[in-house]
């Protein structure tokens, strides 16, 4: 068989067969020069200068591999950044001490409300910041260890990522969330620092003002058990249990509500006041209100500290009973009395008798969750009839024999 001539079309097709190249795969070049901030945290750097979409949208400070350099050769030392680009092994322990013992036990029955509120917490700093704070503080108050100085770096860096957040126009309804999630946060930390009642107070009323400003309706967001018909079923069911232990209960509401109707005459406006929403006052109102040199609002203050730590305490027997929060709840106890021993010592003498109540309640139940019975017994022996004696420890009325006791202690009734 001849072989084909080159001048052939065979010859031609198997040369054009031989010369065809295959098209250039587009490769794949990895950019190097993002900033460093989006390298530490592993994302996708737009690399736009001087600032990036990331560092801008979650206000870090935006720094590129060049700038850096240059820096370091000049002799000039940089300043230390506020804002931590990265956490570290405290801050993940806060952030589980937060899920499991320091979330806000008000309003009642949150656990599971918290757990889905975390969830947000990858989405906007500015939450994670505030549980990463009321975490450390929390944790502070409970162990040795002193975390004052994180636990106030992280809440700063919330209030102003915070602020920044709610400046924006059209807020989404996770971003909303987020918002009133990290206000009661907040405002809790607040309340396990001894000179924070202010502080304490102020956020309250941000709650009120965020829930209706950035959130509108509870019942259509992950704290729709917060709203007030789901909850006011649940306040009402708390306060009405009748178990034959709960001697201090009607012992406690009874004293309270004799010791409100002697302030009372005084002060009906600053009353209404929590019977209606802080949030509705002017700035110029809540700032009178707030003022320590207003003795009258300092007295119901005082009132609604005690009423805070006994509803408090109810709660926590009642929804925590698995454990979780009873240490959170004893840290809230032991600042409420410091808040109240420090109104008191600012009280006119005028104005001490109507601070006996609350000051002695608090002195008197200074107890923790593993020696309930060291402190509530007398209240059952007495068949909850005991008084707050003037030494402020807890006696018994007269007229109880020892053999009406001796009933009540064989029966072995724990209360609470």
């Amino acid at each position: 068989m001849s072989e084909p001539s080159v001048g052939s079309p065979a010859a031609g097709a198997s040369t054009a067969l031989t010369k065809r190249k295959p098209m250039p795969r587009k490769g794949h070049t990895k950019s190097r020069a993002g900033c460093i901030c989006c390298k530490r945290r592993k994302v996708k750097c737009d690399e736009v200068a001087p600032q990036c979409g990331s560092c801008q949208r979650l206000g870090l400070p935006c720094e590129y591999l060049g700038k850096q350099n240059r820096s370091q050769s000049s002799s000039v030392a940089r300043p230390l950044r506020t804002t931590p680009a990265m956490y570290d092994a405290n801050d993940m322990n806060f952030f589980r001490h937060f899920l499991f013992e320091a979330y806000p036990p008000l309003p009642i029955d949150g656990f599971t409300v918290w757990q889905q509120a975390s969830k947000l917490s990858h989405e906007f700093e500015f939450l994670l910041h505030a549980m990463l704070g009321l975490g450390a503080s929390h944790l502070g108050l409970l162990t040795p260890n002193d975390y004052n100085k994180v636990a106030l770096k992280h809440r700063v860096t919330a209030i102003r990522e915070l602020n920044r957040h709610l400046s924006k126009p059209n807020i989404t309804k996770a971003g909303g969330e987020a918002a009133f999630a990290a206000m009661l946060v907040l405002t809790f930390q607040s309340s396990y620092m001894a000179d924070g009642m202010v502080d304490f107070l102020t956020m309250v009323r941000g709650c009120w003002l965020v829930g209706y400003g950035s959130v509108g309706d509870l019942d259509e967001t992950i704290f729709k058990t917060f709203a007030r018909s789901s909850y006011y079923e649940k306040i009402k069911a708390l306060a009405q249990q009748d178990d034959t232990v709960h001697y201090l209960d009607a012992l406690i509401a009874n004293q309270f509500c004799a010791s409100v109707r002697r302030i009372a005459p005084f002060c009906y406006r600053e009353l209404s006041f929590f019977y209606d929403v802080l949030g509705d006052l002017s700035s110029n109102d809540f700032a009178h209100f707030v003022d320590p040199q207003n003795h009258i609002s300092q007295l119901v203050i005082m009132h609604t500290l005690v009423l805070d730590f006994v509803m408090s305490k109810k709660a926590v027997d009642e929804f925590g009973k698995t454990g979780i929060g009873r240490n959170g709840y004893d840290c809230r106890r032991a600042m409420s009395k410091v808040w109240i021993e420090q109104i008191q010592g600012r009280l006119p003498a005028e104005y001490q008798e109507y601070a006996e109540w609350p000051v002695k309640l608090v002195k008197s139940l200074n107890y923790s969750f593993d020696k309930d019975a060291e402190v509530w017994e007398p209240f059952l022996l007495s068949r909850g009839t005991a008084t707050l004696s003037e030494t402020d420890t807890l006696s018994l009325v007269e007229g109880h024999s020892d053999t009406d006791q001796a009933s009540v202690e064989s029966s072995s009734l724990l209360p609470f």
